[in-house]
């Protein structure tokens, strides 16, 4: 599914990423956990190929990163995004966000998803009409929409409250297992994480197992 070999990143002198090696397989949910300035950030751009690492390869789904010819066709339909913030579109209603980038063959499935987040009576309403627990569950609708194979999350209850927090991360266990998504979630906090199956630790640019 997914494989890195000795990834190194730099930005200009200081080393964010050292020779990180990290297999991650089909359907695995993963934690990858440490405190602000630790490299996971810089890790998760890496993997999502948002970031061209300074050395070390990339193969994701059977394809080095360098061999990937339209890697914007390539991110839209294998892979979705979560962030901290939601950027959602304010005058776009629920919707109309979700389906914005979406492919055609897929608008049929959106109401179902919906359902499935708990978000189908908002549909019809816009961001600022709903809380932040709501915004974040669309966020995720829309990194789904498309169904793609790796779902990364930065960060994606950063902005929530507890039990908000812990409703998202519980989202992201169900839809691994049930659609058989890898999902690989960027956090810093320890105690959501443990719900993943694999949990990583970044400390000063360099990743091992939680143990």
């Amino acid at each position: 599914m997914l494989h890195v070999t000795n990834i190194t990143h730099k930005y200009a002198q200081d080393t964010a990423l050292e020779n990180i090696n990290l297999t991650i397989k089909e359907g695995e949910f993963v934690a990858i956990v440490g405190k602000s300035g630790s490299g996971k950030s810089t890790l998760l751009s890496i993997l999502s190929t948002l970031l061209k690492p300074t050395q070390g390869k990339l193969q994701l789904l059977g394809k080095m990163s360098q061999d990937i010819e339209d890697i914007d066709e390539f991110r839209r339909k294998n892979i979705g995004f979560i962030f901290q913030f939601h950027y959602l579109i304010n005058y776009l209603t629920v919707y109309e966000n979700i389906t914005l980038a979406i492919y055609n063959e897929h608008k049929k499935d959106v109401d179902s998803l919906l359902k499935q987040l708990g978000i189908y009576k908002l549909k019809d309403r816009y961001p600022y009409e709903i809380s932040g627990g709501q915004r974040q569950r669309v966020a995720i609708a829309r990194a789904l929409a498309n169904k793609p194979k790796i779902v990364f999350a930065d960060e994606p209850t950063g902005n929530l409250d507890s039990q908000n927090s812990d409703n998202v991360f519980e989202m992201l266990q169900i839809i691994a297992k049930q659609q058989n998504v890898t999902v690989i979630v960027a956090t810093h906090d320890l105690e959501q994480a443990q719900s993943a199956d694999t949990i990583y630790e970044m400390n000063d640019g360099h990743i091992s197992n939680y143990n």
